[in-house]
């Protein structure tokens, strides 16, 4: 096949529009896999004009079939720069496997696509796998913590050391950056050294363990920073979710957290609620708990819910309700089976055993892998 102008293009388009549902279909696929096969051979006007098609051709095309184009694309080095750099701006559900996997994609094509979609997106390339520096301070950038817990958490990337100084210094007041800083293992010493004034004391043995420190000494001028600050505890910056903080631990004190609880505050749009139960119920730390409900993997999500006893339904009501948010639209009848059957071959006991590695391991990376045998 061929494209040579401008009116051929169109020919097409209107051939497309024309045609049943199954016949753009066939359309897209063909088009997909002449672009992916033989790209190479197409003039750049060629290539244009069959971008142009595809992407206006993709309204119409079925999800679960642009999912499966896209899954195949990711793994494929040779894939055309302009099909890769369609899907990474893309919907989050057709660019997370191009943002996770593709080698096609450039720092400079990453910093782009964190500085201009969604927290969905940012969340995805935090998670990647060997990003520079120019990418992890672009997501540093952000200022989301959530998206710095996914890049700290990730230690394949790449982070400078005047970054790492920038977030350790963040950490003081952003209890969530602390462990997966003290974590990291290119945390400079100096800089671990430095924490050790303001971690809790489970983080303090994990660094007088793993660097360098006169712990003695370290302990002194711990004491003398605290004498200090003691008189300055007046001015520090309210917690804005303390309220509701206090309100899951006073429910979760009367044995009132339940899964139906967990429904009605989602439904209601009482979001940190939610997260803060699920958390409580689960566990798992609230900012670990929050990329687990928008991830738009819905697996690890059925891991939590299965490890607390939640059933399939009440699992599926809270994915449904979640993926609408995040995506604006419904979730297809196959994949929402998919999870529902891989929510049912999860044991119990296998949930909780993964999802007390995931409290003592912060590293959502590897917890990613350990449930990768359920696609």
């Amino acid at each position: 096949m061929r494209i040579r102008n401008t009116v051929e293009a169109e020919r097409l388009i209107d051939l497309a529009q024309k045609k049943s549902p199954a016949g753009r279909e066939t359309l897209y696929r063909d088009l997909w896999q002449l672009f992916e096969d033989r790209g190479s051979e197409l003039s750049d006007t060629e290539r244009a004009l069959v971008s142009d098609i595809l992407r206006r051709l993709s309204r119409d095309i079925e999800m679960s079939v642009r999912m499966r184009l896209a899954e195949q694309l990711a793994r494929n080095p040779g894939a055309p720069r302009e099909l890769v750099l369609m899907l990474a701006n893309d919907t989050i559900e057709l660019a997370y496997p191009i943002l996770m996997e593709s080698h096609v994609l450039q720092d400079p094509d990453l910093v782009d696509i964190v500085r201009y979609r969604t927290l969905q997106h940012q969340l995805a390339i935090a998670s990647r796998s060997n990003i520079g520096a120019a990418v992890t301070q672009a997501l540093a950038d952000t200022g989301n913590e959530d998206v710095i817990t996914a890049l700290l958490d990730n230690h394949s990337a790449e982070l400078s050391t005047d970054l790492m100084e920038h977030l350790a210094a963040e950490s003081k007041r952003i209890d969530q950056f602390q462990a997966p800083l003290v974590r990291r293992p290119d945390l400079p010493g100096p800089v671990a050294r430095r924490m050790y004034a303001w971690v809790s004391a489970a983080l303090r043995q994990y660094i007088v363990k793993n660097f360098d420190v006169d712990v003695e000494g370290l302990d002194a001028e711990v004491s003398a920073a605290v004498d200090t600050m003691a008189g300055r505890a007046d001015d520090l910056a309210p917690d804005p979710h303390e309220a509701s903080r206090r309100l899951i631990e006073k429910l979760h004190r009367g044995g009132q957290i339940s899964h139906g609880f967990l429904v009605k505050t989602l439904q209601q749009g009482e979001v940190t609620l939610f997260e803060l139960g699920l958390a409580k119920l689960s566990g798992l730390r609230p900012a670990l708990v929050r990329r687990i409900i928008y991830d738009p993997d819905g697996r690890p999500l059925a891991i939590v819910c299965r490890s607390i006893g939640m059933d399939r339904a009440v699992y599926a009501t809270l994915y449904k309700h979640l993926h609408e948010v995040r995506d604006g639209v419904e979730i297809p009848a196959d994949s929402l089976l998919k999870l529902k059957n891989f929510f049912d071959s999860m044991l119990r006991s296998e949930a909780s055993r993964l999802t007390g590695s995931w409290a003592l391991n912060p590293d959502y990376l590897e917890a990613i892998k350990q449930i990768s045998h359920g696609t």
